[in-house]
């Protein structure tokens, strides 16, 4: 278990690590189902002309089998089923979602960290921070002060920052401050969260959310994060807000919003009120899904 975490810390959290070279891996293997050699696939994915230091090629390739992407059979690198079935960009998100968002054992930080930052609300943008004021704050809250094996660490945020916007947990505003937006991510695991329903209660909604996305409000991974997280309120954190208004406006939710509704809030995002009877407030009632999937 601890080579495996320190391979996935060095996956996820060092710089050579992109989702470009990763989707990029996968194409590769795709193109030769029966095989090839880490040598081989390191070679082809930084060629020599590029420089002799092969060390993103490997990561990517370690990023790959950690993610179960791709393995080795008799020393040959494969792509897995799911790398041959789908195309990268699903294949990885698929694995993202199961593995990294949903999970701290592939990588420890990952989930934890976003689910920190969305557990902030508009505190995140009150002042401007730095890298290791993040860093510092984060460690100080998740883990009040106990050493970890591998502490998280400023360089570590800046390779989880190459992959949140990737992930649809968000995005960069002008000034290159994240702000978190699950939108994708929720609309991924939409169906696991109605299974046959196709209307929900707000309240057994939430309770969907936090089993299918445990990074996001209540679920496991966001209590650890955020200690002082009270559920009581009913109250939705702001990017959570963001993303059921603007599934919402897209057309692949609809959120009832009855004046006299006790359910839960999206008031951190200021929703605009609207004249449709059933949509004046900022507590929901029900979460109909639209959109087949």
């Amino acid at each position: 278990m601890a080579n495996r975490q320190l391979i996935a810390l060095f996956m996820f959290t060092d710089d050579q690590v992109t989702p470009t070279r990763l989707e990029v891996l996968i194409d590769l293997l795709r193109a030769f189902p029966r095989g090839m050699s880490r040598d081989s696939a390191a070679r082809l994915l930084q060629p020599e002309p590029l420089g002799d230091n092969t060390q993103a090629a490997k990561a990517t390739i370690r990023a790959a089998l950690e993610l179960e992407l791709a393995r080795e059979d008799a020393d040959a690198l494969k792509p897995t089923d799911v790398a041959k079935k789908k195309e990268p960009r699903a294949a990885i998100l698929d694995a993202l979602d199961q593995r990294v968002l949903s999970s701290t054992e592939t990588e420890p930080y990952f989930a934890l960290f976003y689910a920190y930052i969305l557990g902030l609300d508009k505190q995140a943008q009150e002042q401007r921070r730095d890298r290791n004021t993040w860093v510092t704050d984060f460690n100080r809250v998740v883990f009040r002060g106990v050493e970890q094996p591998n502490r998280f660490n400023p360089e570590k945020l800046t390779g989880l920052h190459r992959w949140f916007a990737y992930a649809g947990l968000g995005w960069y505003d002008p000034t290159e401050r994240f702000q978190p937006n699950p939108y994708d991510r929720i609309e991924r695991a939409l169906p696991s969260m109605f299974a046959k329903q196709k209307k929900l209660s707000s309240e057994d909604w939430m309770e969907q959310l936090a089993k299918t996305c445990p990074e996001l409000d209540g679920g496991e991974l966001f209590l650890r994060a955020n200690p002082g997280y009270n559920a009581d309120s009913k109250k939705c954190s702001l990017g959570l807000s963001h993303a059921l208004i603007e599934l919402d406006l897209n057309g692949v939710i609809l959120l009832y919003r009855p004046g006299d509704s006790a359910g839960w809030s999206i008031e951190e995002a200021e929703p605009p009120i609207e004249t449709a009877s059933d949509k004046k407030g900022t507590r929901i009632s029900f979460i109909e899904l639209l959109i087949k999937h």
